[in-house]
């Protein structure tokens, strides 16, 4: 027969038994590591994805760099004109530079040759192109200009201005290279925003003299297409 007496002690037992426990829960610490561990992993991945999406945009960026200094260098060393295979060669080359970018899907290649031309009219002489050649016809436009096809004579076509305001002198050419490469990002756009330019567009222009005399024009090759713009 349960009494006052015995009631009392049993309940008295069972609460020095639960402080007992309150108190060695209290000091129990394993579970703490992987709660603060569950709580800072969004963290570090979050640093981890924006870490990789910017590794690759430098990257990015310096192989476009790379393929407008390659392309240009390459043009510019000829010490005679060289011709439309040659040109399709160095076009072909382009995405493996550019690996493990896919370069194909929207980027672009433009080789500019620009001259110094003396105007007489004005007694000066003036920036003109003579001769342009594409990767891709109609992706992107060139920001020096296009090449003057209305007439013959390229002394007819508009003046061009060239990177940092140069000013060839006569007969002077320069060799520029321009390369467009749109980027897609890793991960996700909001990652990328203010990391690369407008649209994700990278463009990147490198300017060569020529090492010896002016390269006036693009042999044609029989059987091979003109990369035209």
């Amino acid at each position: 027969m349960l009494t006052s007496t015995t009631i009392l002690s049993s309940l008295r037992a069972a609460g020095l038994r639960s402080a007992a426990f309150a108190r060695l829960l209290a000091r129990d610490a394993s579970g703490l590591a992987f709660i603060e561990f569950a709580y800072t992993l969004p963290i570090f991945v979050g640093f981890g994805l924006v870490g990789m999406e910017f590794t690759n945009v430098v990257l990015a960026r310096q192989k476009t760099e790379r393929i407008a200094a390659t392309v240009a260098d390459l043009v510019a060393s000829n010490q005679v004109p060289p011709n439309e295979r040659q040109i399709g060669d160095m076009f072909a080359a382009v995405p493996q530079i550019a690996s493990p970018f896919e370069f194909e899907n929207g980027g672009n290649v433009i080789i500019t040759a620009v001259i110094g031309i003396y105007n007489r009219d004005n007694d000066q002489v003036e920036n003109k192109i003579a001769w342009q050649r594409c990767m891709t016809a109609d992706s992107h436009p060139s920001k020096v200009g296009s090449q003057w096809t209305d007439t013959n004579d390229i002394a007819d076509g508009p003046s061009v201005e060239l990177a940092n305001d140069i000013e060839l002198l006569q007969n002077q050419m320069v060799i520029v290279s321009e390369v467009f490469y749109p980027y897609e990002p890793l991960i996700t756009q909001s990652i990328v925003k203010g990391l690369v330019p407008e649209n994700n567009l990278f463009r990147e222009t490198a300017t060569f003299r020529t090492r010896g005399q002016a390269i006036m024009n693009v042999t044609p090759v029989q059987g091979t297409d003109m990369h035209d713009c």
